[in-house]
């Protein structure tokens, strides 16, 4: 299904000025009320949340959703799910049905969003304390306080999820519950937890559900 963006008329000269993609760039400009023809590539629960991978033509975008009864009709099937540049970290759409992200992947995508920022030449770095909750085969959920997440417009407040995947150099951040977070203005890296071995890179940040929230 070809991948189409719905933006008002008006902004279509703006959206072609940043590239050749015009629903990568609508999600980097985050204009309100933009909405994003998606396919759903995949969906995995883990730890009441539906990790959900989706594609359009030539990108795709790692998106965390509350594992609840109207977010699993909405990422059923591959077609006909929308991005809606609604709540702090989007809405899917399908039909009348909306689920609200509560976390994002993609990291560097999210990074792109809004003005360009130049590169820096010092690395900001941080003390992050953390505590595993959720654990498989592919990756562990730490909770807990990682204090540069605002970099990328995500609303921490001391107590974030942070996913990071179970690879070898990661081990050591994994086994501890303190780390040197460091954030990255360009490049690969965006957000990654130090240890002798090197940089673990943190693949998503999800906003712990509570009580309030539907299906918890």
């Amino acid at each position: 299904m070809r991948s189409m963006t719905r933006v008002p008329a008006a902004l279509l000269a703006g959206l072609l000025l940043l590239g050749c993609n015009p629903s990568k760039n609508a999600f980097q400009l985050g204009l309100p009320g933009s909405r994003i023809d998606m396919n759903v590539a995949s969906v995995t629960q883990r730890f009441g949340y539906l990790d959900t991978q989706l594609h359009a033509s030539g990108w795709s975008l790692r998106t965390f959703l509350p594992a609840n009864e109207v977010c699993g009709r909405v990422v059923r099937t591959e077609e006909g799910v929308q991005y809606l540049s609604d709540g702090p970290y989007g809405t899917l759409a399908r039909g009348e049905d909306r689920c609200e992200a509560v976390g994002i992947g993609s990291l560097a995508q999210w990074r792109d969003k809004g003005p360009r920022r130049e590169s820096r030449s010092v690395i900001p770095s941080a003390q992050a304390s953390y505590r595993s909750v959720y654990e498989d085969e592919e990756v562990a959920f730490l909770r807990g306080d990682f204090p540069l997440v605002g970099r990328l417009g995500f609303a921490g407040m001391g107590d974030t999820i942070a996913v990071v995947p179970k690879l070898p150099i990661c081990q050591a951040p994994l086994a501890r519950e303190r780390s040197t977070l460091e954030y990255f203005f360009a490049g690969r890296n965006v957000l990654t937890l130090s240890s002798s071995q090197g940089r673990c890179p943190i693949e998503g940040l999800i906003r712990p559900l509570a009580a309030a929230d539907p299906g918890s």
